[in-house]
């Protein structure tokens, strides 16, 4: 659906069905964009890598630099913050309700990315912290913040409100859940 600016109240019930619809192919692309730019990243500097759903990494060996290592461990967030730009420009442009899903999910995924990180191993930003000389949670600070104000612009630009973000927090958690119980069963992962 695209809404017209002056509407007062956007939102209708099957636009919030639309939006919990859309969280199934937003998570396929965010997930699998980001994870797909970590991998090309790696097989781009020379490094044979594996992929799955949600995880990648060398086959065998270590990275020949720090450097690299950063390299291949920004690539899926840089490509994360392109989607959340890219996504509130076309929001902006198109005031496409369903649009709202890409945005969102960019930002749940890097803030569940730093509440992992923090409670088990580094990852991504974390670790490039970490390997810079920073405190880990330095850089996934600065890009939780700046998808926060991403979402924040998109979703009152939607005029989502309550019910858009939770609806966009259930179907986020859900479809988290399934991402990350799929990848254990379909890859066997520990």
């Amino acid at each position: 659906m695209a809404a017209k600016k002056s509407d007062v109240n956007l939102w209708q019930a099957t636009d919030y069905l639309i939006l919990a619809a859309y969280f199934i192919p937003a998570t396929v692309l965010t997930w699998g964009i980001h994870e797909s730019a970590h991998w090309l990243m790696g097989r781009a500097l020379g490094y044979d890598m594996w992929i799955t759903f949600n995880q990648v990494g060398l086959v065998q060996g270590n990275y020949d630099s720090d450097r690299h290592q950063i390299l291949v461990g920004m690539a899926g967030p840089m490509v994360t913050w392109l989607q959340a730009i890219v996504t509130l420009f076309f929001i902006r442009r198109t005031r496409h309700l369903w649009s709202y899903s890409f945005l969102f999910l960019a930002f749940w995924m890097r803030i569940l990315a730093m509440v992992i990180s923090f409670l088990s191993n580094p990852n991504d930003e974390a670790h490039i912290s970490l390997l810079l000389g920073l405190p880990m949670w330095i850089i996934p600070t600065i890009s939780v913040i700046f998808l926060l104000i991403l979402t924040y612009l998109g979703g009152r630009s939607l005029r989502a409100g309550w019910k858009g973000n939770l609806i966009a927090y259930v179907m986020s958690s859900v479809m988290t859940t399934i991402v990350v119980f799929s990848n254990q069963l379909l890859f066997f992962t520990n």
